[in-house]
């Protein structure tokens, strides 16, 4: 007793000894950053005074176990740490961390002692702290991986220690960089083809428990202890007290289980789904497969239903600014742990009433879509032919007794492509959400086959070439390359770095003030001036020369003469003996001076132009200078020849003995020269040089053109070049002019249906330049981009500029009951700079109207009030309205003529009489200044022939021909159409209305706008001096809607189905259908509306020719181009 009491005080006082250490280690630690031979230094010396007190294993356990309770006790302080300062309880946790791995190393620590007080550690901090744990890890993976083995000892526990982690992190959110950084620790730490991580049995998940247990149990779960539940209150409401769910807990219980007992339907069907999801195994029983297949086939039809309407819905939200997101989600807290460590079901966040909307979030349908997509490529993989490629008794990573039979096998790929169609198609960026998905599937195959062939090493070989028939590495291969690398540079063949400055240098420029003041020359036809008097100073310097030469050689001859004179009178020659003529010498060394001048020679001057003028003038300009066309280049006067001079008449005495004399004959007066000359030869060589050079930079295209730098050539081929330009200059100011001659005309609404159409019948006049006016809120703007390409297409031959002109669109978004922007549209063309408005942008549903009708007043009638009031602000006073027939409400009088009294029965129709009713007054108000026309037209249809621009309505067609078109297509589900009553009064017993082409329609707005014109006469028959007026434009001949569905069924060959059923009781037309409206009386609709268009035939030269047939034939060549309208692309 005494023995093992001793020994327990020995080891008592050994472990307060260490302890002491180790705080002395722990107060004496080096500050950051520190040499770690330093700390080894240190923990040496405590490691030493306890080699011999004790056993070694003891000596280990009571390092370890305070080394441990050293970076415990600091790690339970973390919260209360943490808010005062981080950086003391991070430094605190890096020491004892520092001191753990270097215990480590002095061999008295297990080798594995420092991952399994990491892995505790990292269990127990937040994801923050984690964070800070793992940058230690980074910064000490060297001494941690030290002598690591894989598949052994600290390699298990460190890669066991990460994915934990990293699967701690997959429940949180931003925590992307955290776990890229986990990923790239282990693939630098481990080889690429480690085999430690991979889970080789092919587990799965916990099993999904099934839809009615989970309700239950939560049910369950509230009357044993509300206070334990911890679902999620989706509706917001505050929680119940304990007290009062204990209360009524029995009675609640009632209620539940008798609703689980009769619950079925889609909910349990759905939900079914994660069974399967859950556990893929199961498809090895007989039944599996066929109830998924059940409840597949059921779900996609549902979540395809939810894609449409969430695209339809964002097409109205889109102009509206409504938030598309209609569940409120919960965002995740950074660092935020789940204690719970089984899978978390999407189940547990949803309930049978929250299904729908859960449905309708675009992430819930591509989850569960994506989960689908997994399953589905995971059981192509158990068809005949994919088991024989993997299937291995030596693999049980997907052992499971399950064979895809051929026909199964086909619904599957199906599947995947219906899918994968419905993933594409949700919004936003459904494409490359789908292309992402494509992408992790293959590349999980490519994970699934490696695992199958388990996990088979893929180390590639060094890279290596074939030289001289032998295998080498890469440092022998590229040794020539290197080498040939470090050989040096060949000459620069820019002397002074680059070519410009080198050039620069060579023509004569020395300092910065030369760059700095650079010459600046005047005009080509300037130096040809100064060339020309140059020219007349040389001829009249030659003159000069030319007549002393001539007094010279007269004054030679008679002084000649009179010494043979005086020769003769003092001694006479024998007449048998011919006298020799003395040789006359020249009398002045002057004359002989004006022939020695040096030769000029000339040279071109481009297209190398010689050294700046003043550098070396004589080379410059004697020996490289041009010469003038005026004049022959200039060159060295020839010696002088000696010719036979007549001498004076003899004395008879010495007439018998003629006697010549030998004298120097005048020089041409082009070969004169002297040193004056010289100069002006210089000088004329100097202005051409500056003419050239001067011509250089903007007429070097000329040169070709010039000979030997013949400027004046070159000033005739610039005055032609200028005339050119001028020419061309006053030939774009007419193309300009005729441009700026195009009437604009604004169209407001002009991409919709009828204005589109109206523009296109703008645009082929070649008139008018179009400003369309659209809010987008029941139109596209790719009709714009189409009807100007359908303009530039029908261009004639070399178009002028005014032509090209006029198919371009000013398109503009705005909003008509904003006044500020309809003056900001007005104010970039200033006042009439617009000659026209058609006035088209209006609400049209008369369902719709009844409901919201302080929508439509505002829009319809205050818009156009705001829309004068903008016109005549900036002096435009020329409308086409775009009425409706609605004015007319129930005629008295088929068909109707314009003076049928105005009597709707919508408040649509009301916004379009009250228009007419302000513009009328507008008219009386101020006739001389304003004229309007109003166009009531009944139904268009059709489309252009082109088959580019059609009807394409926002949501649910609201016509009948357009309805007719989309179920043609498929566009719509309706597979009957319901016809409200056939027991009207006329042939057939359905609504008769009047139908015109909507090309026609176009040209009678074309019409009208034409007729504002100030020469139009059409104003003259008015009662009054205001210039207002109202037409019909249609037919005049109805069609009834049995007639338009078998139209219709010839153009598209579909059998169309309709159901009669009773006369309906509403506002719209019988080609609307908007059921629940107000009733507007127990009759139904009005029988027959047809116009009677003969007052626009006769003032406006009105016609609608084409028939029923095209109407429907253009529509029908429009939708089946077209099948989802503009937006198809």
């Amino acid at each position: 007793m005494n023995g093992i009491s001793a020994r327990t005080l020995i080891i008592t006082t050994s472990m307060s000894s260490q302890t002491q250490s180790v705080q002395l280690l722990l107060e004496s630690f080096p500050q950051r950053p520190f040499d770690q031979k330093l700390l080894h230094e240190l923990v040496g010396k405590e490691v030493e005074k306890f080699q011999d007190k004790s056993s070694a294993d003891n000596v280990k356990s009571q390092w370890e176990f305070l080394l441990k309770n050293e970076v415990f006790t600091l790690a339970v302080t973390e919260g209360s740490a943490l808010k005062c300062d981080s950086t003391l309880y991070y430094d605190g946790l890096r020491d004892r961390l520092d001191l753990v791995l270097t215990f480590t190393e002095h061999d008295v620590c297990e080798t594995t002692f420092p991952f399994t007080v990491l892995q505790d550690l990292l269990e127990t901090q937040t994801i923050t702290s984690c964070s800070q744990i793992f940058s230690w890890i980074e910064s000490s993976a060297s001494r941690l991986t030290k002598d690591m083995v894989p598949q052994k000892g600290k390699a298990l526990i460190l890669l066991r220690t990460l994915n934990d982690l990293l699967r701690r992190l997959s429940k949180m959110g931003s925590t992307t960089i955290f776990c890229g950084r986990i990923l790239t620790f282990l693939s630098g730490v481990f080889p690429l083809g480690e085999r430690s991580g991979v889970n080789l049995r092919g587990e799965y998940g916990p099993m999904w428990e099934g839809v009615k247990d989970i309700e239950k149990w939560e049910h369950m779960e509230t009357v044993k202890g509300p206070e334990d539940s911890q679902k999620m209150e989706v509706d917001g409401g505050k929680k119940e007290s304990a007290d009062s769910k204990d209360k009524d807990g029995r009675s609640e219980l009632c209620r539940d289980v008798l609703w689980l007992m009769s619950f079925s339907g889609f909910y349990t069907t759905f939900w079914s789904l994660q069974l399967p999801f859950s556990r893929p195994p199961l498809f090895a029983f007989p039944n599996t497969f066929g109830e998924f297949k059940d409840a597949v086939d059921k779900v996609l039809p549902v979540i395809k239903e939810a894609t449409t309407k969430e695209r339809a819905m964002m097409g109205n939200r889109g102009t509206s600014g409504v938030n598309s997101n209609l569940k409120r989600k919960r965002e995740p807290e950074l660092g935020e742990a789940s204690n719970n460590s089984e899978y978390f079901f999407a189940k547990f966040l949803t309930s049978s009433d929250l299904l729908n909307l859960e449905i309708a979030d675009t992430h819930f349908r591509r989850q569960v879509l994506f989960q689908l997509l997994i399953l589905l490529h995971h059981l192509l993989s158990f068809t005949k032919v994919a088991k024989t490629v993997w299937s291995t008794p030596r693999n049980r990573s997907l052992q499971m007794d399950f064979t895809l039979e051929s026909a199964d096998a086909q619904w599957v790929h199906d599947t995947i492509t219906k899918a994968s169609a419905e993933l594409r198609s949700t919004a936003p960026n459904g494409p490359t959400f789908t292309d992402t998905v494509n992408v992790i599937l293959d590349r999980e195959k490519n994970w699934v086959k490696w695992k199958n062939d388990l996990c088979a090493p893929f180390d590639r070989e060094p890279w290596s070439a074939e030289v001289g028939g032998r295998k080498v590495g890469m440092e022998e291969a590229t040794r020539e390359v290197r080498l040939k690398r470090k050989e040096g540079p060949e000459p620069w063949k820019w002397n002074l770095g680059s070519e410009s400055l080198t050039e620069i240098w060579e023509m004569g420029y020395r300092d910065l003030s030369d760059l700095q003041n650079p010459f600046q020359p005047g005009d080509v036809k300037d130096f040809v001036k100064k060339v020309k008097q140059e020219d007349a100073r040389i001829d009249m310097r030659r003159k000069q020369l030319m007549k002393n030469a001539e007094r010279l050689a007269q004054a030679r001859a008679k002084a000649v003469a009179l010494q043979e004179s005086t020769a003769r009178q003092e001694t006479p020659a024998p007449a048998s003996t011919l006298a020799e003529p003395p040789k006359v010498e020249p009398p002045a060394a002057s004359f002989s001076a004006l022939l020695s001048a040096p030769s000029v020679s000339s040279s071109p001057l481009h297209p190398s132009l010689p050294p700046k003028p003043c550098s070396s003038p004589v080379k410059s300009f004697l020996e490289t200078g041009a010469s003038s066309p005026a004049r022959p280049p200039i060159t060295l006067a020839p010696p002088p020849s000696t010719i036979a001079a007549p001498t004076p008449t003899p004395t008879p005495a010495a007439a018998s003995a003629p006697e010549t004399s030998s004298i120097t004959a005048p020089l041409p007066a082009a070969s004169l020269t002297d040193d004056q000359i010289a100069r002006y030869e210089e000088n004329r060589q100097r202005w051409s040089w500056l003419a050239l050079r001067t011509a250089r930079d903007q007429y070097l295209q000329h040169f070709g053109k010039i000979g030997t730098g013949d400027v004046v050539l070159l000033a005739n081929e610039i005055e032609v070049e200028k005339e050119r330009d001028k020419n061309q200059k006053t030939q774009k100011a007419e193309e300009m002019a005729h441009i700026l001659s195009l009437q604009r005309v604004l169209v407001t609404g002009g991409a919709g249906y009828i204005g589109s159409h109206v523009i296109y019948a703008l645009q082929q006049t070649r008139r008018y330049k179009v400003i369309s006016v659209d809010n987008y809120h029941n139109s596209f703007p790719a009709s714009l981009t189409r009807v100007a390409q359908i303009a530039r297409d029908t261009l004639p031959e070399n178009p002028s500029e005014a032509e090209k002109e006029s198919t371009e669109i000013d398109a503009f978004q705005c909003d008509l009951t904003s006044p500020e922007q309809i003056k900001g549209i007005f104010g970039r063309y200033d006042k009439g700079g617009i000659w026209g408005v058609i006035h088209i942008a209006a609400y049209k549903a008369v369902g719709e109207s009844v409901e919201i009708p302080l929508t439509y007043y505002a829009n319809n009638v205050a818009a156009t009030v705001s829309l004068l009031q903008t016109m005549s602000d900036f002096d435009c006073t020329r409308i086409v309205y775009s009425s409706s027939a609605t004015v007319y409400g129930t005629p008295p009088v088929i068909p109707i003529p314009e003076t049928t009294r105005l009597k709707a029965d919508s408040p649509y129709g009301k916004t379009k009489v009250m228009s007419e009713m302000i513009i009328d007054d507008l008219c009386h108000a101020e006739p001389n200044r304003w004229c309007a026309i109003s166009l009531r037209y009944f139904n268009p249809a059709g489309a252009h022939p082109s088959g580019l621009i059609g009807e394409d309505p926002r949501g649910r067609p609201g016509n009948l021909l357009p309805l007719l078109a989309h179920m043609a297509i498929g566009r719509v589900d309706d597979a009957t159409l319901k016809v409200f009553g056939n027991d009207y009064p006329t042939p057939d017993g359905t609504c008769v209305r009047d139908y015109l082409h909507v090309l026609d329609l176009a040209s009678g707005h074309l019409l009208a706008l034409d007729a504002l014109a100030p020469e139009s006469t059409i104003f003259n028959n008015c009662p009054d001096d205001a210039r207002y007026k109202a037409y019909n434009l249609g037919k005049g001949k109805g069609m009834s809607v049995l007639q338009i569905v078998e139209a219709m069924r010839k153009a598209t060959g579909f059998d169309f189905k309709y159901e009669v059923i009773g006369r309906r009781q509403v506002y719209s037309s019988p080609m609307v259908i908007m059921p629940c409206l107000p009733i507007l009386n127990s009759r139904g609709d009005v029988p027959d509306l047809t116009a009677d268009p003969a007052l626009a035939e006769r003032e406006l030269g009105f016609k609608a020719p084409q028939p029923l047939e095209v109407m429907c034939r253009d529509l029908w060549n429009w939708q089946s181009m077209n099948p989802q309208g503009y937006t198809q692309q």
